[in-house]
């Protein structure tokens, strides 16, 4: 991952950003779920999740011909108290 983002409160949201030149904004979220970035926020097996807000993963992808980029932001947990 580029860049994660750990909430001051326990219950906002937690982001992981993942940055990719030459790819798609797709590519960069498949990279993030493959990998289980989102681990980062869990606590240890057995204990209590450590963050309880939503987790949100986001991929940019810069189009260096084109110097244009685009993104995508998908949820890849809701908040404990909705689902797991």
């Amino acid at each position: 991952m580029d860049f994660i983002f750990y909430p001051y409160r326990k219950d906002d949201d937690c982001i992981i950003l993942e940055l990719k030149a030459g790819h798609t904004p797709e590519e960069a979220l498949q990279q993030i779920k493959d990998r289980k970035y989102a681990l980062k926020f869990r606590g240890k097996l057995g204990e209590k999740a450590r963050y309880t807000g939503r987790i949100l993963a986001v991929g940019i992808a810069y189009d260096k011909k084109l110097k244009k980029h685009d993104c995508r932001v998908e949820i890849i947990k809701e908040n404990s108290s909705n689902s797991d």
